[in-house]
């Protein structure tokens, strides 16, 4: 069986990684000169830089458990906090935190407005979230945040967003903190930040990458199960077919180049990042910006991370922008030079990247579209997406090494032979297993 991986962030790698031990025709493509996708990191100044903030954390002990064994990490105690109307929070927002440090007139407000809400259902994010926590928490944090970092209206955002993100009831969950969301750890390569993970997975598959290799047609094949693929190489066209198709590609882009047009929508961000001529910014590994005139959306300080081996009188902090039109330098650094968190004077250096495809953009249309991929894919049997592109979902680095496992495994079934009931009886049903046992 030939299989064929579109992109070699850690979705395809990761997904290759458990597939290598069962199957030796494997073929990844990636478009870049690079492996890792968003999950990559890169040295700068001596320190190692993320693509953004990322993190890893997980309640599977087994998974938890295959991810150590690839990477030595540190499993450090979150610090986080969240800047709102001037006021520093802590991340996630703690509801008697905002009464105390809004007192009087806000806190009574945000009192009164959650005691006293009205139910608004869920036909979008904002009917949700005044459903559950009531105007004043809306309009201090769950509103500006949203639609800056989806760049649409409350009212138009989906209330699946709504239902992935708020995993809490009210105010009460706010208090206790029992949500998925108020995890107290995560873990952290000890050495080359998140990036150390996707390079040390493609160093088992690396024989699969084929890197400048930007897919540009799929079709499906005619007398047999398969697909062909056309791929744009040092500018040349090369034609491949494969049995089976796993995609990591933006599911947009993938489904047209299937025929498929969806209505689905990614979010661009800028990420800009100064070194800094002083030990530490902050004592936090992120923070975020809650106001909508803020075009900040969040940053992080990767030698909060990990301090080994980094410049000790330096630092090195990076900013994520998705209102992209009303990005400037300048801005940003205005923006920091009023939360306190540095001196324009002290900035030595700035990188900027942007990344194409940052955030499914969860809009209205979001659950329908979904729906009409769901059922178009169901016609495509021999073919799996995985990763958050490929699966418009947002989704930290375990779910994606999880899911490429998951899908890793249900591949390697249908490789096993299945026997009818008589040849389980004749051979005393030493039929072999379908259960997978992970590289």
């Amino acid at each position: 069986m030939k299989i064929g991986i579109l992109g070699a962030g850690i979705a395809g790698l990761s997904t290759a990684y458990f597939l290598r031990r069962s199957f030796d025709d494997i073929k990844i493509h990636e478009a870049s000169d690079t492996v890792g996708g968003l999950a990559r990191s890169f040295q700068w100044h001596g320190f190692n830089c993320d693509l953004a903030p990322h993190r890893l954390f997980t309640n599977d002990e087994e998974l938890l458990k295959e991810m150590l064994e690839l990477v030595p990490m540190e499993k450090i105690r979150r610090r986080s906090r969240i800047r709102i109307q001037g006021r520093w929070i802590q991340d996630p927002v703690n509801a008697v935190e905002m009464i105390l440090k809004f007192l009087p007139f806000r806190s009574m407000r945000l009192l009164w407005t959650h005691l006293f809400r009205r139910k608004h259902g869920e036909d979008n994010f904002e009917a949700m979230v005044l459903s559950k926590f009531g105007t004043c928490l809306n309009e201090m944090f769950f509103k500006p945040y949203s639609e800056k970092l989806f760049g649409i209206p409350a009212t138009e955002i989906s209330a699946d967003w709504g239902r992935r993100k708020l995993r809490v009831g009210g105010l009460k969950d706010m208090i206790r903190r029992n949500s998925k969301l108020y995890f107290k750890y995560f873990y952290y390569p000890l050495q080359h930040g998140y990036g150390a993970i996707t390079e040390r997975i493609h160093q088992d598959v690396k024989e699969f990458v084929h890197l400048k290799s930007r897919v540009t047609a799929v079709r499906p094949l005619v007398h047999k199960d398969g697909y062909r693929c056309e791929f744009t190489r040092n500018g040349e066209t090369v034609v491949e077919d494969f049995d089976l198709l796993v995609s990591s590609l933006p599911l947009s882009m993938f489904a047209k180049l299937l025929g498929l047009d969806l209505n689905l929508r990614f979010r661009p961000a800028r990420l800009t990042y100064f070194l800094l001529n002083k030990p530490q910014a902050s004592d936090n590994h992120w923070f975020y910006f809650a106001d909508g005139d803020h075009i900040i959306n969040r940053v992080a300080e990767f030698k909060n991370f990990a301090a080994q081996d980094v410049p000790a009188d330096k630092t090195v902090i990076c900013c994520e922008v998705t209102q992209v039109d009303r990005y400037s330098v300048d801005k940003v650094i205005n923006e920091l030079q009023a939360a306190g968190i540095l001196k324009k004077e002290e900035i030595l250096d700035t990188k900027t990247i942007d990344i194409k495809h940052a955030y499914p953009i969860y809009d209205l249309q979001y659950e329908t579209e979904m729906a009409r991929s769901t059922n178009f894919f169901a016609k495509h049997p021999n073919i799996y997406q995985v990763g958050r592109h490929a699966q418009f979902a947002h989704k930290d680095i375990d779910e994606i090494f999880d899911a490429a496992k998951g899908i890793a495994g249900q591949i390697v079934a249908r490789k096993q032979p299945v026997l009818a009931p008589a040849e389980v009886s004749a051979s005393e049903s030493a039929a072999p297993s379908l259960a997978v046992e992970p590289a």
